[in-house]
């Protein structure tokens, strides 16, 4: 019995001091936060509830395993919230974490319970989705899930079905009950093992959650503010270089068991095929022998199949965040560090157009090296320019700057970008948490290139991107051309979570991607919150604020800075462009479906009814495949644009080996295939007067 007690001390012991440390984390990250951020929080009433209501997303943001009266149990605790990142009392984390695992063992049941046996089909039923609150009771929660998988259960059903030509009147019994037996065993398997990936073994749920917690913290202070422990910073400061080998790609599993990209290495076969992007979900891996659905096989495996032989061909069938599924072929391939990551193509007409696409803004630094030094290492502005001087062999009478889906990166590549087109002058400036400001200044004297530019947004267009956008658009350097972008003005530094000065000597575990500084236009207007807005506007899938930083409840709200002394350019008559086209745009088939697309897309994330009847929920889905085909179709279809290789690369290509040969050519059918690009295209001719 003595010895009992003894161990249930030390048990006891141990789970208080986890709190303890848990607790004492919280506090130092609320101090490092309010010396470092740019903008510290007095965490009063307003704050705390933020913070309580991020959580409950971050533990529950389907609404599928927490009923209102689970709320209300500590919900209580809420109010003590900003006293506790004051650090008086730590009690609500340990009762929302007590009663998450509760709710995800219950679902773990419902689970199995719901999915052991056939659903009905034949009733009328719907679901409202993303459900707008908690579920009443348990009694609803059960009919919430139920629902839940009858909608998890129809698309598969309908995309054997329907989606293969089949007809609602031909579909027998016995096929349409065998395929539901087969698709919910494997929706039951994937639920089960997502259920038990989040609540883990016991020591890596306390890590998880406890991490999770002060991210939330974190939060609070601005979105683009986060806590990372040691393995996460790694992988953040590997993201942001390119490496001199590459499988194109890496991938993450999210909590849903969903297998997403999440990293596209610069210059990799994924990164010049401008078809894959931060946050799609890769759903099959096809090979010359060899078929494998993502979902059946783990991240380890699915990372092994991206990796290895150069030789290899890939066939990815993904699905993006609008729900779009694309095929595409990949090789495998190593790069070289005499390879330029950033490529050119000339776009030909009666005069030539140079055409350059930048995913994202990398750098190539050096860890050992200093700072000085580091500054002077190639990036992908020292790599445009290379492209640029290519492509003063092919004539080209103007140039495009494709910076879609450009989530941002490196600030300093995207001053020295903004170099490479103007003469001399600021570029625009920061302002740090105490209100002083600095101009930052165009590092090279003197242009690259002094020809009519256009710059390619659009929604997820981001941050450095912006930057440059901005910069361009205030000189009259260029035309920007898309849709609003994303809306990211300010700055991160990563740091170790120490309230004093770092020390070289210590070994830190706890990291901060901490918001330090806004930056602002040169004309001193910002683009945090509001983002570019484009001189000639093109429909884009991802046009909505929801999509934008601005749908962040925390994200910093737009100001005002001091105007720098620069000398703009005479302004671009776009007016008769702009109006020009528009009429284009609104009469073409491609942007008149991106614009209904968008309009369904919006109308899903803000809420949607779906039908769970099968003959009703057909006419659902056929509206919106058709209407993904419609896109995926257009998507393909030849343009009047014709794409080579600019003079320089043409050579090196033709003794290129089959493999390489091939990878162009697909780069060069999407180029001609791209409507955005062919629009663009269109205004630089009408604007240099060679169309």
């Amino acid at each position: 019995m003595k010895i009992f007690l003894i161990l249930l001390l030390i048990i006891f012991s141990n789970a208080v001091s986890a709190q303890v440390n848990l607790q004492q984390k919280a506090r130092i990250l609320v101090r490092f936060l309010d010396k470092n951020h740019y903008q510290p929080l007095q965490w009063n009433d307003s704050n705390a509830n933020t913070l309580y209501q991020h959580w409950l997303e971050i533990l529950d943001e389907e609404k599928l395993f927490f009923t209102q009266k689970d709320i209300a149990s500590f919900q209580m605790l809420q109010a003590t919230l900003d006293d506790e990142m004051n650090g008086v009392g730590w009690k609500f984390y340990t009762a929302s974490v007590a009663m998450y695992q509760k709710a995800l063992q219950r679902a773990d049941s419902i689970t199995t319970n719901l999915l052991s046996k056939p659903f009905d089909f034949s009733m009328p039923d719907q679901i409202n989705w993303p459900a707008a609150d908690f579920a009443v009771n348990e009694q609803d929660l059960v009919q919430r899930w139920m629902r839940f998988f009858k909608w998890q259960l129809l698309r598969p059903l309908a995309d054997k079905f329907i989606g293969k030509g089949t007809t609602f009147d031909k579909i027998s019994t016995e096929d349409f009950n065998a395929a539901e037996k087969s698709i919910r065993k494997k929706l039951l398997d994937k639920e089960i093992k997502y259920i038990q990936r989040l609540l883990g073994k016991s020591a890596s749920f306390d890590i998880k959650m406890e991490d999770a917690f002060l991210s939330a913290i974190a939060y609070c202070y601005d979105p683009h503010t986060s806590y990372m422990n040691l393995s996460a910073k790694n992988e953040f400061e590997t993201e942001m270089s390119a490496a001199a080998y590459s499988v194109g790609l890496d991938i993450n599993m999210d909590e849903k068991g969903d297998k997403t990209i999440a990293f596209l290495q610069p210059g990799g076969s994924a990164w010049r095929s401008a078809q894959l992007h931060v946050g799609d979900v890769l759903v099959k891996i096809k090979t010359a022998d060899n078929e494998m659905l993502v979902a059946d096989i783990s991240l380890d495996e699915v990372k092994a199949s991206l990796s290895g032989n150069s030789e290899l061909e890939l066939e990815l069938t993904i699905q993006t965040a609008a729900g779009e599924i694309k095929t595409l072929k990949l090789a495998k391939e190593k790069i070289t560090n005499e390879e330029s990551v950033v490529k050119s193509f000339v776009l030909i007409g009666k005069k030539n157009i140079g055409y350059i696409n930048l995913p994202g803004f990398y750098s190539r630094n050096n860890d050992n090296l200093s700072s000085d030094d580091q500054l002077s290492m190639d990036g992908c502005a020292n790599d445009v320019s290379k492209e640029i001087v290519k492509m003063k062999n092919d004539s080209i009478a103007g140039l495009i700057l494709d910076l879609r889906y450009n989530g941002g990166g490196n600030m300093w590549e995207a001053m020295q970008l903004a170099g490479i087109f103007i003469d001399i002058g600021p570029v625009g400036s920061v302002k740090d948490k105490d209100g002083k400001s600095f101009f930052l200044k165009d590092p090279n004297r003197g242009t690259i290139y002094d020809g009519p530019l256009l710059l390619l947004v659009n929604g997820f267009s981001a941050s450095a991107s912006e930057f440059l956008s901005a910069v361009l658009q205030d000189y009259n350097r260029a035309i920007i051309a898309g849709s609003n972008t994303y809306g990211k003005g300010t700055a991160q530094n990563l740091q170790p979570m120490d309230t004093l000065e770092p020390n070289e000597g210590t070994v830190y575990k706890d990291f901060v991607k901490v918001t330090m500084n806004k930056f602002y236009r040169v004309n001193g207007s910002t683009i945090q919150w509001k983002g570019v807005t484009p001189d000639i506007f093109f429909p884009d899938i991802y046009s909505s604020n929801l999509f934008k930083e601005k749908a962040k409840k925390t994200a910093l709200l737009p100001d005002l800075n001091k105007q720098g002394l620069f000398k703009p350019l005479i302004p671009i008559p776009f007016v008769t462009l702009k109006a020009n086209s528009g009429s284009r745009v609104n009469s073409h088939p491609y942007f008149k479906t991106v614009l209904e697309f968008s309009t369904v897309i919006e109308k899903m994330k803000i809420g949607t009814i779906i039908p769970l009847q099968w003959e009703m929920y057909q006419q659902h889905y056929l509206y919106y495949i058709r209407l993904l085909k419609r896109m995926e179709n257009l998507s393909k279809t030849a343009t009047a644009v014709v794409a080579r290789n600019n003079a320089f690369d043409a050579e090196r290509i033709q003794q290129s080996n089959t493999r390489q040969q091939q990878n162009n050519q697909v780069v060069l059918l999407q180029l001609q295939s791209d409507a955005v690009i062919e629009e663009a295209v269109k205004i630089v001719r009408e604007w240099t007067g060679n169309d």
